[in-house]
This record gives structure tokens, C-alpha cells and sequence, in this order.
């Protein structure tokens, strides 16, 4: 009995001791950061603290990713988009530590589509593209009682700091309900608020626009115009096109053409 229960505890020690090593392995190396779902999350916030070439910079939703990555020998500014998934919360951090790195950056532009601005981090992506990238103890001091309220609704989110959490893609089991109605939730309009005083301190053009529009959501999206009444000339950015441009999803785009010819030159995005 003896015997058998020392080399139990030698077994589980070495268990231990491996279930952890990989971890910490891929946490010192940064390794799984290339792996886990959000990898573009961890690739801007990494750039996000980088020195910039450009003076003008973008954030914002993965339709403006898609935007910025068919301009990129063609464009005056430099890209950290990402995705809708990170809310406005994440995408204030960025704009926080890029301003902080590149005191140079003299413009500002958002790019997020009227959908985006309903992220209340109520969503099963929230886990792996905002808590664990961005609900660190370093950013701690960027997230108001609103964008805690909601973490804390995640089950385990105290555990996406866990190396083995952390370094993998496992995430719980979570459906998000909110009660909010319309577009534009409520840590979207703390957040760009928030954003708006950042540049306003910092004496940066901030420029909020929308990425293309399928014209199917054109009712829908124009009647909730008045939600975005706090975003001077956000609304006058909408311009619809038909949905051969969308891919089936009916957001994100399939062919990059006809931005050449569209209103996004006027608006000086397209050199």
C-alpha cells in the first residue's frame, strides 16, 4: 500500500508538473498567441505599443480589417483593426497604448459598421477576445463598473489568466442574454465618449466612420439614426451596396473593386 501510494503522489507530481510546464512554456514564449482563437487581437495589441511609421491610424471591426488589408500599398494610414468581438472597451485600450507609444499620430479614424456597436460583451466570444486579452491587471484601471458587471457574468472568467486557460482554447459554456434594445449599447456609448475626450486631450483628429453597408439592412440601420446622434457625421458615412459585394454573411465583403469608385475616396481613405 505503501509503494502504491508513493508512486501515485510521484505520478501526480510529474502530471502536475507537465500539465503546467506547456503553459508556461507557450505563456514566456508567447507562442500561443499565434494559436488561441483571437490571434489578431493579440497581434494589434502587440503593435498597439510599437512605434507606428504613419501618422494617421486605424482601429476598429474585422470589416475594417478586411478594408484596410486590401489598401495596404495604397493607403495613408496605418492599420490596428481587428474585430467587433473586443467591443469598444478593447478598442479604446489599443487607441490608449498606440496614442501612448506615438505621440505623433496626429489622426484618429474608428471604422466600425452600425452592427458593431451593439457588442455589450455579452457574447460567447467575449471570453477569448476580450477577457483574456484585455482583462488584465494592467488595464484594470480602463474598465468601468458597467464592462466589469458584465465580465463577471462570464462563468470562470477569473480562471483566463490561468496558463492552461490562458495558453489553450478551451472557454465556458456561455450564452449572453442582454436587455438592451437597438444599436448602440451602453459601453459603446461610454467608450466612445471616452475615446472622443482621449483624442480631444491629446489634440488628435478623430474621425468615426462605417465600412461599406449592405444595402439589406438599409431600413433597419436608417431608422436607428438617432441612436448615433453623439457621433458628429457618423451617420452622413453610411453608403449601402449591393449585396453581390457581401459574402453570405451579409456584412463582411467579398470583392474590394468598387471602393475605388465609391464615396470612401471623397473621404480621403483611399489615396
Amino acid at each position: 500500500m505503501k509503494h502504491f501510494l508513493r508512486d501515485l503522489m510521484v505520478f501526480l507530481g510529474v502530471f502536475g508538473l507537465l500539465f503546467h510546464a506547456y503553459p508556461e512554456f507557450q505563456y514566456w514564449t508567447k507562442r500561443y498567441q499565434t494559436d488561441v482563437a483571437g490571434t489578431e487581437v493579440y497581434e494589434v495589441l502587440a503593435a498597439s505599443k510599437s512605434k507606428l511609421k504613419k501618422k494617421k491610424l486605424v482601429i476598429g471591426d474585422s470589416v475594417a480589417k478586411q478594408v484596410m488589408d486590401s489598401l495596404a500599398n495604397d493607403s495613408a494610414l496605418v492599420s490596428l483593426a481587428s474585430n467587433q468581438a473586443i467591443s469598444m472597451a478593447g478598442q479604446y485600450v489599443i487607441a490608449v497604448r498606440a496614442l501612448e507609444a506615438n505621440p505623433s499620430v496626429d489622426t484618429l479614424v474608428l471604422i466600425y459598421h452600425p452592427f458593431s456597436f451593439q457588442n455589450n460583451l455579452a457574447s460567447p466570444l467575449s471570453f477569448h477576445y476580450f477577457v483574456k486579452p484585455f482583462f488584465t491587471k494592467e488595464n484594470q484601471g480602463f474598465f468601468s463598473p458597467v464592462v466589469i458587471k458584465q465580465v463577471e457574468a462570464i462563468p470562470f472568467y477569473y480562471l483566463a489568466q490561468y496558463r492552461p486557460v490562458l495558453t489553450s482554447n478551451w472557454s465556458p459554456s456561455f450564452e449572453g442574454v442582454s436587455d438592451e434594445k437597438g444599436l448602440f449599447s451602453s459601453i459603446s456609448k461610454e467608450y466612445v465618449l471616452r475615446l472622443q475626450q482621449l483624442c480631444a486631450q491629446k489634440e488628435v483628429v478623430l474621425q468615426i466612420i462605417s465600412p461599406p453597408i449592405n444595402e439589406v439592412y438599409r431600413n433597419q440601420i436608417i431608422t436607428a439614426r438617432k441612436e448615433f446622434k453623439s457621433i458628429p457625421g457618423y451617420a452622413d458615412s453610411w453608403n449601402f451596396y449591393t449585396s453581390s459585394n457581401f459574402l453570405p454573411d451579409q456584412i463582411h465583403l467579398n470583392r474590394f473593386d468598387f471602393l475605388a469608385a465609391s464615396p470612401w475616396r471623397s473621404a480621403g481613405l483611399i489615396r
